[in-house]
């Protein structure tokens, strides 16, 4: 081919900010397309295990230092606690002494400031950013695709990623599989400021309710209640209320951990029912791929959404730099990512409906497996194992 590749981003979420960064320092020239008009500041944090770190790093080892620098990078004698809701402690994860097996940090990270550090590798390395914009549809003719745009606006490239989220629309395109699959539970997320309970990472396993909680930064926690409920009902409720119903229904937790949910301030809630999809084995269609949550959603049990994202990132590049042709490049990244996304999305499925503890006998087996493995999930390493097929990273753009 004549001329650098083209390609255009749809979504500017994690995985379309990773991709962009990671294609435009290869010298693709890159349009991100992305609905929001601004990325707002809402509370919600993520957890980077060690498999997207090691993506992150080599997307650019820059963009490695700045996750590392608006994080909390998990030292090597930090434990999570797992507790019942009265504080009894039920398990103690070494998560620092992992870190140090595996070479590599956990690091919790606002998800605000995870994106606002690909935003700017993504600009760095020459990816255009275009906000307020959403893509509509595609059209298809050898080697070249024809993008449209939410301002009526068509954009030719040679490739289109669809990073669209959930609710893909190049995945409908593409597929044509239906809406998601609710999943029971709902997910409920806050920060909290200063809290007494700041730096300790921890969960505390109720019936019917699991609250996730680590540190997110210098003085930070985030944390993440996920709540079994019908389809719709917390978010119709509103930021505000749902906040009030949440305090409601731990009310006779531990003292310390109310007042942190009570305290969060309520424009930082975020309320969302998880769902996720069947994994398929079908990502690329000519010169369209899927990537992120376009092409294997999952619910947030293992915390693996936002590090499988980065992993498609990696692979896709290094797919379209080891293979002169894109159709060719195109499905050597599908078939290089196929079964693990399926093997990670299946395996947080069964780990979500487990940590939910619906019912009294669930509960109690779920606390005596977590007791048993002396960790809240079953992830093995394999999971957080994964790493770039080259060992060498990018120095990067910033």
């Amino acid at each position: 081919m004549s001329g650098p590749l083209t390609a255009v981003v749809a979504g500017g979420g994690i995985g379309g900010l990773a991709a962009a960064t990671a294609l435009a320092s290869d010298g693709i020239a890159v349009t991100v397309v992305e609905r929001a008009a601004r990325i707002d500041d809402v509370g919600s944090g993520l957890l980077l295990y060690q498999n997207g770190i090691a993506a992150a790093d080599a997307i650019s080892t820059s963009l490695g230092r700045r996750i590392r620098a608006v994080g909390y990078v998990v030292r090597q004698d930090d434990v999570r606690l797992v507790t019942d809701p009265s504080g009894r402690v039920i398990a103690r994860e070494p998560i620092g002494a992992v870190a140090e097996r595996e070479g590599l940090p956990q690091v919790p990270i606002l998800r605000t400031a995870l994106q606002d550090a690909l935003m700017r590798e993504a600009r760095a390395a020459g990816a255009h950013i275009r906000l307020g914009t959403a893509v509509v549809g595609y059209r298809q003719a050898p080697g070249q695709v024809s993008v449209r745009l939410s301002s009526g606006d068509t954009i030719d490239a040679d490739l289109l990623v669809g990073a669209d989220g959930l609710h893909s629309v190049i995945r409908a395109s593409m597929l044509g599989d239906g809406p998601p699959r609710y999943q029971g539970y709902t997910s409920v997320r806050g920060r909290a400021i200063g809290c007494e309970l700041y730096p300790q990472a921890f969960v505390v396993n109720g019936r019917g309710t699991q609250l996730f909680v680590a540190p997110a930064n210098a003085d930070t926690l985030y944390w993440t209640a996920k709540v079994t409920a019908g389809a719709g009902v917390w978010p119709a409720m509103g930021p505000t209320a749902a906040l009030a119903a949440l305090v409601d229904r731990i009310a006779q937790w531990r003292p310390a951990v109310v007042a942190m949910v009570r305290d969060t301030d309520p424009a930082d809630i975020a309320v969302t029912d998880i769902h996720d999809r069947n994994p398929v084995r079908r990502w690329v269609r000519g010169r369209v791929a899927l990537l992120g949550d376009a092409a294997h959603p999952m619910v947030p049990a293992l915390g693996q959404g936002a590090n499988t994202a980065l992993e498609d990132a990696v692979v896709l590049a290094d797919c379209l730099r080891r293979y002169p042709d894109p159709d060719g490049a195109l499905r050597a990244y599908e078939a290089e990512r196929v079964e693990r996304a399926a093997r990670v999305v299946l395996h947080s499925r069964r780990q979500g409906a487990l940590d939910q503890g619906a019912g009294r006998l669930r509960a109690l087996l779920r606390d005596a497996g977590m007791r048993w493995r002396g960790r809240k999930d079953a992830a093995t390493f394999d999971v957080v194992g994964w790493r770039p097929r080259e060992a060498a990273t990018r120095p990067g753009p910033g």
